[in-house]
């Protein structure tokens, strides 16, 4: 027998009202998050401060995560174009948020940052977030002048010209602060800075990246160590998947990739790593948790 439907009667105010107000999904965003023990993390973190004298942050670390993961899986690297053409990037560029003075969200964009070194991510990173913030990064004061002087009225227009021009069209006009692929592969944002350990970020449709990741406070949580649950230094990733180019298990590759990572960059850059008769513990960890923002 074939399927009938008959209208719902005493449907409560709110349900008719919620039926009326939305239309029919058309989002393809998922969302999902890994907690990550980060106990020999902290202690990379302070190792490689003291050798270099750079300030490694959670965020570098992230950043390198991530471009290592999309190099790994290039297929994942891609974005939709002509309003449904999959076209995959030529390089691995990572879009990281900074906070300017009062209040503004701006970011730099880390080019082909799958093939700098975690020293060079530290320093590319470092010496862009401070042309940000002092609004001497040339594109960034472009746009923003651009912004600020455009009307309400026409902000909405302007975007879809930017979008247009720089996301369909591949155009490159970084003199009018509409750089290419403006946010590139993928978005890191720390909101651990502000004390929140468990977010999730909505897609900023200019990006056209396939996954915006936040990177949340280190908090102390139980983890299962061997038959054991202890109290680790455990950072939170949260992200947020365009489902057209990412799905549960594609997710669970990245994660898995990032996861190996940030949980072990000495397994990576060994020239940070512990000496050999060296242990670290969860209590000796617990100074950094802050340090390491």
């Amino acid at each position: 027998m074939a399927t009938t439907f008959r209208p719902l009667r005493n449907t409560s105010t709110f349900r008719r009202i919620a039926a009326s107000m939305w239309r029919r999904p058309t989002d393809p965003t998922i969302y999902g998050f890994v907690d990550v023990d980060v106990t020999e993390t902290l202690a990379f973190i302070e190792r490689f401060r003291a050798a270099t004298g750079k300030k490694l942050t959670m965020t570098h670390v992230v950043t390198r995560a991530v471009s290592r993961a999309f190099a790994a899986h290039p297929d994942l690297n891609a974005k939709v174009r002509f309003g449904g053409r999959l076209e995959a990037r030529s390089s691995v560029d990572v879009f990281v948020s900074v906070a300017t003075a009062g209040g503004d969200l701006s970011g730099i964009k880390v080019d082909g940052a799958d093939a700098l070194t975690l020293e060079e991510v530290v320093e590319t990173t470092t010496q862009r977030v401070r042309d940000t913030r002092a609004g001497t990064d040339e594109t960034y004061r472009r746009s923003r002048s651009t912004l600020a002087a455009t009307p309400w009225w026409c902000l909405r227009p302007l975007l879809w010209l930017t979008d247009m021009i720089s996301n369909e069209l591949g155009l490159d006009l970084p003199g009018l602060g509409m750089p290419r692929d403006p946010f590139g592969t993928a978005v890191v944002t720390n909101v651990g800075t502000f004390g929140i350990d468990t977010a999730f970020a909505p897609f900023v449709p200019l990006g056209r990246c396939p996954m915006l990741l936040l990177v949340t406070e280190v908090k102390k949580r139980p983890m299962v160590v061997g038959d054991a649950v202890v109290a680790r230094p455990v950072l939170r990733l949260c992200g947020t998947f365009d489902h057209r180019i990412i799905d549960g298990a594609q997710a669970g590759l990245l994660a898995d990739a990032i996861r190996a990572y940030v949980s072990d960059p000495a397994s990576v850059d060994a020239a940070f790593a512990a000496p050999a008769e060296s242990a670290e513990s969860a209590e000796s960890a617990e100074p950094r948790l802050a340090a390491a923002v």
